[in-house]
């Protein structure tokens, strides 16, 4: 319900604070972390950087999948992310650390969230 009442940009200020307060507990590996990232090539920041803007993404689309639907039917949704970063880890570095046991449990939530939207029409 908190949701319905509050902007996108205090849902976006509200994520993001907290992490910063814990940044600035740690100013000397972030000093040292900035420095690595502006001696690595401009593709390799571009893909750091493109985690900023898949994270606000994220946070952009759960607001407003809790606002136009519900709670518990975005974050049933949510929970299906797992699968996607497999599935862009092979993608992308062609790395694949899956087992059966993992592949099942993934089929079931992906077998689950499709129950839950087909009978939420």
């Amino acid at each position: 319900h908190a949701l319905r009442r509050v902007s996108l940009p205090t849902v976006v200020l509200l994520t993001a604070l907290p992490m910063a307060l814990v940044a600035l507990a740690f100013p000397a590996r972030l000093a040292a972390d900035w420095r690595a990232v502006a001696a690595l090539p401009a593709g390799e920041r571009w893909l750091i950087g493109m985690i900023a803007l898949t994270s606000l993404a994220g946070t952009v689309l759960l607001y407003v999948a809790v606002r136009g639907r519900n709670a518990t039917l975005a974050s049933l949704i949510e929970i299906s992310y797992p699968a996607f970063v497999a599935v862009f880890a092979w993608l992308l570095f062609r790395e694949w650390q899956l087992n059966s046991g993992v592949l099942v449990g993934a089929a079931l939530v992906f077998l689950g969230t499709t129950l839950i939207i087909i009978n939420s029409r």
